[in-house]
């Protein structure tokens, strides 16, 4: 099928739609028109159209000029979560590791320049946790679990990844150019493991490992700690659970068919 016959069967409004929705996040959970034509580069009409087709289709509320998710979104994540049985595969395993180790574990694929949480531990004694929860968005350029899910990709598309994304210094430690953070990348693909050390969070030591094969969805999972005095320690314990929860992952069908 050619472009062009692909294009004939887009709904282009559709598409803006999802956009409007695609544009809340924990940083602007409610917005204005104006706000939101601006974020999704729409012009003001469009925009409106969008947002209140998804105010009547119960996606969005409408507060006098402000307007935010409602809890019908979930419902979409839902499907997904269910019809891949995370619930039965992928949380058990999340949670008896993260249990062993004693903080949280996270799974995570890549989305559209960024992060995506697809699911995360639930245990009380966690020392630190993301504070994120499942659909979530986390930085590429500064975590471990997005410098690992770029080293799963060919070179060339994880170069064309970090000079298009956003590179913010979230800390005095966080690199800042280009060629020294696919170093990082690059050295998370020889070693099997990406670790990034106060680059998002002062004083957390981020750890990730591949979940995906080669041929897959970069998918991986990752953790935190605290920087403590026998660091080197901790990393060979985090690390050595993380890859064994891979392994563990790597063998449900949840995973293998996203």
């Amino acid at each position: 099928m050619s472009t062009t016959e692909q294009d004939r069967n887009i709904s282009s409004s559709f598409a803006k739609g999802l956009a409007v929705l695609a544009v809340f996040d924990a940083a602007t959970p409610s917005m204005t028109l104006a706000e939101i034509a601006r974020r999704t580069g729409q012009d003001r009409a469009t925009a409106r159209r969008g947002a209140l087709t998804l105010v009547q289709a119960g996606y969005l509320r409408q507060q006098g000029r402000m307007l935010s998710l409602t809890p019908r979104v979930l419902a979409l994540a839902g499907g997904f979560l269910q019809a891949n049985q995370f619930g039965r595969r992928v949380q058990p395993v999340l949670n008896q590791h993260a249990a062993k180790l004693e903080t949280e574990v996270t799974l995570a694929t890549l989305d559209q320049g960024r992060v995506l949480l697809l699911a995360q531990s639930t245990t009380e004694r966690g020392i630190v946790t993301y504070g994120f929860t499942a659909g979530a968005h986390i930085p590429l350029a500064h975590t471990s679990l997005g410098r690992m899910l770029l080293a799963c990709l060919p070179n060339e598309d994880a170069e064309r990844a970090i000079i298009q994304a956003d590179i913010p210094k979230h800390t005095e430690q966080s690199l800042t150019r280009p060629e020294a953070i696919l170093e990082q990348i690059d050295a998370a693909r020889s070693q099997g493991f990406s670790v990034t050390d106060s680059e998002f969070e002062p004083g957390i030591i981020g750890y990730a490992v591949p979940v995906s094969r080669p041929d897959q969805t970069p998918v991986v999972v990752g953790s935190s700690a605290p920087r403590g005095i026998d660091a080197g320690r901790a990393s060979q314990r985090l690390l050595q659970g993380l890859q064994v929860c891979a392994a563990e992952l790597r063998q449900t069908e949840a995973v293998n068919d996203l």
